[in-house]
């Protein structure tokens, strides 16, 4: 009698109606309860192990999750949805190697399923496997044509490596496509950003804000279009504004790790009167003028000169030592291994943290000091912030050769000969049209203060010498002053 009572209870095709009931209504609980009964009464059938998987991760039991998936796959090793389920779950654990293979998998077992190539690609750049992630998004716009998704995640592959050209294409056709989504509005911001369309990019930016003044993509790329312009008071004005929205504190932190030296200086910076023009012709002002030069090194000098005319671009090598072999090299190879976990080596000098890149020999001011006293989590993180610090600046000096707008300058205590200067010539001009201010130690027939122009967008400068900054002395500003004037005048057809 039990027996004819129950089985009614526990037919297959009504459970999983029941079940799939309770999820719709969101029951939780019901739902998981009916696909129990289903796999204790009929363990062959797929759907008791499959969805409850769906139920158990998207409700943020994943550890219980991952442990019922591991027994269903043993059952079911092929079953396509599994293969889908088990892949979400290492996604919503960003276990991001691990998602990488499940969703391969799911290409393998059900080609037909979008998410393979949508969340398979995001995986995969988010586990540093760039080529491969543009490689499987690629593959799903060609598979699925016009679907949104595709077309975003293959957006996202251009911008994770940096390809800007190929993501102002791929954004734009999102954006034509789907005006309102906000993924599409930011990344196509920052994209005409990157390819230098400052004023393209402010545009657009100004009226996606007045739609979606809270929206944190919005309002990061609005600090972001401050820095681009080395606009410091109003990089300082908006960083501060997001900052009082508790929702940005994350997002805004990599901000803050890349311009804090600039907007620190900025805000605590003292009013002083400009620093003296020496020019009296109607020239430009100091302060225009030192923005109009790239600092290479071979010490900090510049750095300290553009200071102290009230500037504080950004630099890879602003404050860094660069001697010419070691230079040449990194130009040669761009840059590539800055800010690698590999080859970033930190050190100290004093109670400063310095950073060394082991391959090209080049040191880094952090201007930080203390960090041995750091917890080991901390110590990590400032670590961390530092190498994407590096990355950062790296790719902005490869963007501004590539593109040039400001007369290189490269300063040593090493007379060297005119070929040595060539050697750095030629790097810069493998980028573009880069012009070279080399400066050297003055000779009597080429006193302090005098610059020549060697041959096109190539100029000698020569100077009394590097500054002694551990014995406290300071560059001789108005020396470097007349230096860039000279040279900006030659530069300019004088």
């Amino acid at each position: 009698m039990d027996g004819l009572i129950e089985y009614p209870l526990y037919r297959p095709d009504e459970m999983i109606r029941a079940a799939w009931a309770a999820m719709s209504r969101q029951d939780h609980d019901a739902a998981l309860q009916m696909w129990q009964a289903l796999r204790e009464h009929s363990p062959e059938l797929a759907d008791g192990h499959v969805w409850p998987l769906q139920i158990l991760w998207q409700i943020g039991r994943l550890d219980e999750a991952e442990a019922m998936a591991a027994k269903s796959a043993a059952r079911f090793p092929d079953h396509p949805e599994l293969s889908v389920q088990r892949a979400w779950i290492a996604t919503m654990q960003r276990r991001w190697d691990e998602a990488a293979e499940r969703w391969a998998a799911v290409r393998r077992h059900a080609p037909e399923r979008l998410e393979g190539y949508v969340s398979g690609a995001r995986a995969l750049w988010q586990s540093g496997r760039f080529d491969h992630a543009e490689t499987v998004a690629a593959e799903g716009v060609r598979r699925f044509p016009g679907d949104i998704e595709a077309m975003a995640e293959h957006g996202w592959t251009a911008t994770t490596r940096e390809d800007w050209p190929q993501a102002l294409r791929r954004w734009t056709l999102v954006h034509n496509a789907s005006p309102e989504r906000i993924d599409a509005q930011a990344r196509l911001i920052q994209a005409l950003r990157m390819t230098g369309r400052l004023d393209d990019s402010e545009a657009m930016l100004t009226a996606a804000l007045a739609a979606h003044p809270d929206e944190p993509d919005l309002v990061i790329e609005h600090i972001w279009a401050a820095v681009a312009r080395e606009d410091w008071p109003n990089a300082a004005a908006r960083l501060a504004a997001a900052r009082r929205d508790p929702q940005n504190a994350t997002r805004i932190a990599e901000i803050v790790e890349m311009i804090e030296p600039q907007i620190r200086d900025y805000l605590a910076a003292a009013p002083e009167p400009p620093a003296a023009d020496i020019a009296d012709d109607g020239d430009m002002p100091p302060r225009e003028l030192m923005l109009g030069f790239e600092s290479l090194g071979e010490r900090c000098d510049f750095g300290a000169v553009q200071r102290h005319y009230g500037v504080e671009p950004l630099g890879l090598l602003r404050f860094a030592w660069s001697k010419l072999d070691h230079l040449v090299a990194a130009l040669e190879d761009r840059f590539a291994a800055i800010g690698t976990v590999e080859d970033t080596d930190f050190g100290s000098y004093g109670d400063e943290t310095i950073l060394r890149m082991k391959k090209y020999n080049l040191i880094f001011h952090t201007f930080v000091e203390g960090v041995a006293a750091y917890s080991p989590e901390k110590r990590e993180a400032f670590e961390r912030q530092q190498r994407r610090r590096l990355v950062f600046l790296k790719d902005k000096l490869v963007r501004d050769l590539e593109d040039p707008q400001k007369i290189c300058v490269y300063a040593t205590d090493d007379f060297g000969s005119n070929a040595e200067m060539m050697r750095l010539f030629a790097a810069l001009r493998a980028y573009g049209p880069n012009s070279l201010l080399y400066v050297r130690p003055e000779r009597a027939d080429r006193p302090a203060g005098t610059v020549e122009r060697l041959k096109d967008g190539l100029y000698a400068g020569y100077f009394s010498g590097l500054a002694d900054f551990v014995g406290g002395h300071q560059p001789p500003f108005e020396l470097w002053q007349r230096l860039c004037r000279q040279t900006h005048r030659l530069a300019n057809g004088a």
